[in-house]
């Protein structure tokens, strides 16, 4: 039994998507500790009271649309043991605990519970503490994705966010870089991860895919990195290195892309590499089919270079998925139909649509608490549910607009002869 316990809380699932514990494979390489995804395996506040009172600190993620139940289990916590409650994730600072570590947990949790194990005499208060980003990700180690139950996870019909080909393929999540250098003002991204793009060896991905692939039969590798052709030249020898690694060791995979590549950061060159490396469906984020709209995101985004690369995306027989929004702060009734008319008449195969919703930790919920347009803390839903209408707006006006659009919500498999 170790002292440290994680928990990834409830809340963290339901009927369409799963977000799979991945930090947590990291954090486990960074102190020594024991693992209890409630998600997964819920259980009773008397369970969880009893699990708690064997640990001295107990470390749990908290994101915009489990708040609630983190501060429940928080709150179950406290009352009945001694336990340090240090919280991480990108809504850390919004539930009441001990400790909140803001941006990369890794090696930030390692030095609270250092600071923790010290002798008290010699502990001096701490307060804001500056979030840092670690240069080299590979000193993170690799995920021993047995311990984050990957397995039961695809039993029970694991889906992160939107897999392309989830009900052929048993799938894993990887991530290759963090951080964005970009400014888009819903995006809890670059404080997370920060704004520079750093960057696993190319060696530590393909050993991970490859563990992935003998020790848990995965055949659809998911990159979940927002930004994993930001650096062109690096993703070209990735993909180089990925093909080789597949022929000379007779591995057979697909590929996906989950939260969106920048157009921007593509090529032709780039997305031939892609195809041959396994890359089934690339999925980009344009948002919104309002220029204006996507000003007030601060989105810099070309829609004329989207369907380009759509283009492109169909020369090579991959499909395309995109990412919008509707209901943005500011937003119009003629911005709305821009958008609509934008999918309708786009020649994007698969588009998931969603409301927006204010996410605390992103610019643009601060803002409009700043504005008094939404009260502080105000409880994320998730974004299929409106949570959030602008001035000028109605309700009606954005479920209406999803139904308009719904007919591109479907995914069709094309060239699945391909694969």
């Amino acid at each position: 039994m170790n002292e440290i316990l994680l928990i990834w809380p409830k809340g963290m699932r339901n009927n369409d998507w799963s977000l799979f514990p991945i930090g947590f494979g990291y954090l486990n390489n960074m102190v020594d500790c024991d693992i209890l995804d409630a998600s997964l395996h819920p259980l009773s506040d008397e369970k969880l009271a009893q699990i708690a009172s064997k640990y001295a600190v107990i470390g749990i993620s908290v994101w915009g649309f489990n708040i609630v139940n983190v501060q429940h289990t928080v709150d179950v916590i406290k009352d009945s043991s001694d336990a340090i409650v240090v919280l991480g994730g990108p809504s850390a600072h919004l539930v009441r605990a001990d400790w909140a570590i803001l941006g990369e947990g890794e090696l930030n949790l390692k030095g609270v519970v250092d600071y923790l194990n010290q002798p008290a005499e010699t502990n001096k208060p701490i307060k804001n503490i500056p979030i840092t980003y670690h240069p080299s990700l590979d000193d993170f180690g690799l995920i021993d994705y047995k311990k984050l139950h990957l397995d039961e996870y695809i039993d029970t019909q694991y889906k992160d966010w939107m897999y392309t080909l989830k009900d052929k393929f048993r799938s894993a999540p990887i991530m290759a870089t963090r951080g964005c250098p970009y400014h888009c003002a819903y995006c809890q991204g670059p404080v997370i991860m920060g704004k520079k793009i750093r960057k696993h060896s190319i060696g530590y991905i393909l050993e991970t895919i490859e563990n992935l692939y003998r020790s848990h039969a995965i055949r659809q590798i998911s990159f979940l990195d927002d930004n994993l052709t930001f650096d062109m030249a690096w993703a070209k020898e990735l993909c180089e290195n990925i093909l080789i690694m597949k022929e000379k060791k007779n591995l057979d995979f697909i590929i996906t892309t989950l939260n969106g590549i920048r157009v921007n950061r593509l090529d032709e060159e780039l997305i031939t590499l892609m195809k041959r490396a396994g890359w089934a469906e690339v999925v980009i984020a344009p948002e919104s089919g309002s220029p204006a709209t996507l000003k007030r995101m601060k989105k810099t985004i070309d829609l004329t270079d989207v369907e380009k690369k759509v283009e492109l995306f169909h020369k090579h027989r991959m499909t395309a998925a995109a990412y919008f929004m509707l209901g943005y702060p500011g937003e119009t009734r003629s911005d709305l139909d821009m958008t609509r008319d934008y999918i309708l008449n786009s020649k994007i195969d698969r588009c998931i649509i969603n409301y927006f919703n204010p996410t605390p930790g992103t610019p643009i919920y601060d803002k409009l608490v700043q504005e008094g347009k939404l009260e502080d803390q105000q409880k994320f839903i998730n974004y299929k549910t409106v949570n959030f209408v602008t001035e000028g707006l109605t309700e009606k006006d954005l479920t209406d607009t999803m139904e308009a659009v719904s007919e591109k919500t479907i995914f069709r498999e094309k060239w699945i002869k391909d694969l």
